[in-house]
């Protein structure tokens, strides 16, 4: 009876917690302002990224939905970008290139391009800002895939509406490296009655693995387990095959009275990554799928005094996709 006793108490409190909000005054000193930077660097290829500052939480606005209205005092994210820092590349300790001004969609873009095995560090100077220094090392295994394989699965759901989804199916072998770190990125277009857009992972469901807790963790009950960037570590397959399959939805906007006039068409690609890239973007969709019932989540930083990463990057397209239906 006892028992019965203390877990409603539980759960009435858990309840009224709900529905409550609190203001917190908070009297500490908030870390300095610092640059935010998230790119990787693949050899051959042009690098190119934005430059953001970081802020005090409410300092901007993205975008109210519905009947939310932003404050005046917030400023529009746009401002957030650096558009004037000094960037300079080095590689292999040599300085190749300085930028001071970022060109097309503030982006900056890089002209010398690294070549594979070859070391890149990258410094930004922004006004009073601590100096961001990034360092990617391109000496990285081409991922090494046993099988791959896409088919389009249509259904209907419980208002008889048609649905459709992507299963993809992977088996990535491991070459049995202590530390190897993968990307698996669906670079998948949907063109139907209504425009063209991004099948992203953001809206996956794992189907099955082999090794149970590889693509997705296990969580408690007040967390998601989404894994919306697609990184996987080798800690549990270390020189083995890891065989995955998962779907990625569609949204289809056409009516259950129209006739579906639908196309996707893109690749699947798997990449190996360097250990900071995996860190930063594991922790950060932890802070994603992470509720007010969970303790809080520190991001890991994957270059020097900034927020972000700059890591290195290898990628194999493993699978060709062109489905009409």
């Amino acid at each position: 009876m006892r028992t019965i006793k203390y877990i409603l108490v539980v759960l009435i409190v858990m309840f009224s917690l709900y529905g409550c909000e609190y203001e917190i005054d908070y009297k500490g000193e908030l870390p300095k302002d610092k640059l935010v930077v998230a790119s990787f660097i693949e050899a051959d290829s042009v690098i190119s990224f934005s430059l953001y500052k970081s802020a005090k939480p409410g300092t901007y606005n993205s975008g109210s939905i519905g009947f939310e209205k932003a404050s005046s005092s917030q400023k529009d994210i746009s401002s957030a970008y650096v558009t004037d820092a000094k960037a300079e590349l080095y590689i292999d300790g040599v300085l190749k290139q300085t930028l001071l001004q970022a060109s097309n969609n503030n982006k900056y873009t890089f002209t010398a391009i690294p070549r594979d095995n070859q070391k890149v560090e990258i410094k930004l100077n922004y006004k009073d800002y601590a100096q961001a220094i990034g360092k990617a090392n391109l000496n990285l295994p081409m991922p090494d895939i046993d099988s791959s394989n896409v088919i389009l699965q249509r259904g209907t759901d419980q208002f008889g509406n048609t649905y459709y989804r992507l299963v993809v199916y992977l088996e990535i072998r491991d070459n049995g490296n202590n530390e190897n770190y993968y990307q698996i990125e669906p670079n998948i277009n949907y063109d139907d009655n209504y425009g063209v857009r991004k099948i992203t992972l953001s809206s996956s469901e794992l189907l099955w693995e082999n090794i149970q807790g590889v693509f997705q963790e296990n969580t408690s009950t007040f967390e998601s387990n989404i894994n919306r960037f697609g990184i996987i570590s080798n800690k549990k397959f270390k020189g083995e095959v890891y065989k995955v399959k998962f779907a990625l939805e569609i949204y289809d906007n056409t009516f259950s009275v129209e006739k579906a006039n639908g196309r996707i068409y893109g690749d699947i690609r798997v990449s190996s990554i360097e250990k900071q890239a995996y860190n930063y973007l594991f922790t950060l969709n932890r802070y994603y799928n992470s509720s007010y019932m969970n303790e809080p989540v520190i991001i890991l930083d994957g270059i020097e005094n900034a927020y972000g990463f700059i890591g290195g990057k290898k990628t194999k397209k493993v699978k060709n996709v062109n489905l009409v239906f």
